[in-house]
């Protein structure tokens, strides 16, 4: 018959035949396993026997039900696989459990719903990809670079272009086209108000070849 080991959080082991068709699990009084952990939700999972195998099936708890893992809303169990009722770690055993229980299993790290559980550490490293040849030893008597500082050794600050001559050239450049508004807005005033040329009256004016005009006031 189909068992369930749970570890509680005060390090007892309860072992539960799955005996009934629907076996709930939660911290209310009327689960057939109860838990006492916080993190396990009061109707937190059902285990349910059906004709193909065993599931088990979330009810929407608060901080969900893993498989090996997996966070799941439901899967079919197989033997040994790592169930977490929230912090509560159970393993499912196809049969009876063994006379000699193992320790409390460590919970697997967490992974996405729907994905398959991680693969384990020696796995990971039999199928990791072949790592790069090793960098060139430094020189001897020189100090050894990182990988940036070997990819940037060659750039330094004298290699960014100066903008200090192009900053002053453009300056010149807005004070130059100020100056020139300037004097055409200037000359288009006088050129109104004097009806005369501003440059042939200013040249005139600077050699005194303009004409003095003198106003006398004639009395009645």
């Amino acid at each position: 018959m189909a068992s369930v080991v749970f570890y509680m959080e005060d390090g007892s082991t309860l072992v539960h035949k799955l005996e009934n068709e629907v076996t709930t699990i939660g911290r209310h009084p009327d689960s057939l396993v109860v838990l006492t952990c916080p993190s396990s939700s009061g109707r937190h999972a059902v285990i349910k026997l059906a004709a193909d195998g065993v599931y088990v099936h979330d009810l929407n708890s608060s901080n969900g039900t893993r498989v090996n893992g997996a966070e799941i809303e439901e899967a079919k169990l197989k033997d040994g696989d790592r169930v977490g009722f929230g912090d509560v770690q159970a393993v499912f055993y196809a049969g009876n459990p063994p006379a000699v229980l193992e320790e409390k299993p460590v919970a697997p790290p967490r992974a996405s719903k729907g994905l398959p559980p991680p693969a384990s550490a020696s796995s990971a490293a039999n199928d990791a990809p072949p790592s790069p040849s090793a960098a060139p030893p430094a020189k001897a008597g020189g100090r050894q670079l990182s990988p940036v500082r070997r990819a940037y050794g060659k750039t330094s600050a004298n290699s960014y272009p100066d903008t200090t001559e192009s900053g002053c050239m453009s300056a010149i450049i807005v004070t130059a086209m100020f100056v020139f508004a300037f004097v055409v807005g200037l000359a288009m005033r006088h050129s109104k108000e004097m009806n005369g040329n501003l440059l042939s009256d200013v040249m005139a004016k600077v050699t005194g070849s303009m004409p003095k005009i003198k106003i006398e006031r004639k009395d009645e």
